[in-house]
């Protein structure tokens, strides 16, 4: 399975994805926003997970002291030649969210987990990504969970064929979170799919205390034609809206993304 994911994002384009589309830019801004609050210049922030570098040189633009963690060589390629590329200096880990024993105890200020959850299929591998971010983050430092509703990708697989409408498939999903079968793209058969309320109790558990959930992109995938044809004005006025209200719990399945900012309590 593991590899089934490494030769996935080996070809896909990460960096493209979060900038190419209104539907998608909506994640990488909303992120930023509701992160704002928690960042400044001074902090030590560890991104686990962070494929060709967007997050993490964003913040390193910024003079933030970045850590990156990245799991898929050519990933980690990316980023290195996107870093120098941009002048920018940051520490580069090609390792396993699970494990990053490479990062001292109590030394950060923020940590991201923005899309290591997506594919760790095994309960226990994702604590350990938790467990992981609490070990490495100073006293009520903050972590940003990302996740992919299952919520949401029964509607989305429900978009993309009929003939994915399938009691086994759907049971699947809604069950174990899981989509297993082969007509699905490997995205889908190494992913895991979380309920918004698993994700809190993921955090509560290993020792954070929730301080907001979000749903990132809100319902935009569901009106994707609509929302791309936006020109810039009209998007930054569907972006200020969604801002407003993208913390409305009744939101938060039938989005794509959603994240969990919690702070370390114990």
């Amino acid at each position: 399975m593991q590899e089934e994911y490494m030769e996935y994002y080996a070809k896909f384009d990460e960096e493209k994805r979060l900038l190419s589309q209104n539907i998608t830019r909506i994640e990488f801004d909303t992120t930023l926003s509701m992160l704002e609050s928690y960042i400044d210049p001074s902090c030590n922030l560890a991104e686990l997970g962070a494929a060709t570098g967007r997050y993490s040189l964003h913040y390193a633009q910024q003079g933030i002291n970045v850590t990156a963690v990245e799991l898929v060589p050519e990933l980690v390629e990316q980023l290195n030649n996107n870093a120098k590329r941009q002048s920018l200096s940051l520490s580069v880990y090609e390792a396993n969210a699970t494990d990053v024993s490479f990062i001292e105890n109590n030394t950060q200020d923020v940590v991201l987990i923005l899309g290591p959850l997506y594919h760790i299929q095994s309960k226990l591998d994702r604590e350990a990504v938790l467990k992981e971010a609490n070990r490495v983050l100073k006293p009520n430092g903050i972590v940003a969970i990302a996740y992919i509703s299952r919520f949401f990708v029964a509607g989305l697989l429900a978009k993309m064929s009929s003939d994915l409408v399938l009691p086994t498939m759907l049971s699947e999903l809604n069950e174990s979170g899981l989509v297993t079968s082969p007509a699905v793209d490997p995205f889908f058969r190494t992913g895991y799919f979380a309920k918004p309320s698993e994700i809190e109790s993921l955090a509560v558990q290993t020792g954070f205390c929730v301080e907001n959930h979000i749903a990132t992109d809100g319902y935009v995938r569901f009106i994707d034609q609509e929302v791309n044809q936006l020109n810039e004005k009209q998007y930054q006025a569907w972006l200020k809206y969604h801002l407003s209200t993208c913390a409305e719990p009744s939101l938060l399945g039938s989005s794509n993304h959603g994240l969990v900012i919690a702070k370390k309590c114990s």
